[in-house]
């Protein structure tokens, strides 16, 4: 007789806590556009993470103060030129990291159904 995992992977992933899916975003975020880890900020803590949930404050506002603050410059932009574009994080990069990281399932439908 087989039995089936207690837990399948869409499940793990509605389970995780609001800090944990926030460490998984900046995590990539972090890395892909500004070549940070978690441990380069203080969002290293977890404290700090759930402080600015608490306070309401979104992810890409968090992250934008970063970059403003440090004056942070992009990484991932091809023909980079610092004067013509923007170092700010915008929705479409939270999306991407969202499917990247596997925060964000598209549900795709087959013509065939």
């Amino acid at each position: 007789m087989k039995t089936l995992p207690a837990t399948t992977p869409q499940a793990v992933t509605l389970c995780l806590s609001p800090v944990a899916v926030w460490q998984m975003l900046l995590a990539r975020l972090l890395e892909q556009h500004y070549g940070l880890t978690l441990n380069d900020t203080p969002f290293s803590d977890e404290t700090v993470i759930q402080e600015h949930i608490d306070a309401g404050i979104s992810l890409a506002d968090a992250v934008n103060f970063l970059v403003e603050k440090y004056e942070l410059v992009r990484i991932d932009r091809r023909g980079f030129n610092w004067q013509e574009q923007s170092p700010y994080l915008r929705a479409v990069d939270i999306l991407r990291a969202r499917q990247a990281t596997g925060l964000l399932k598209r549900n795709r439908i087959s013509a065939a159904q």
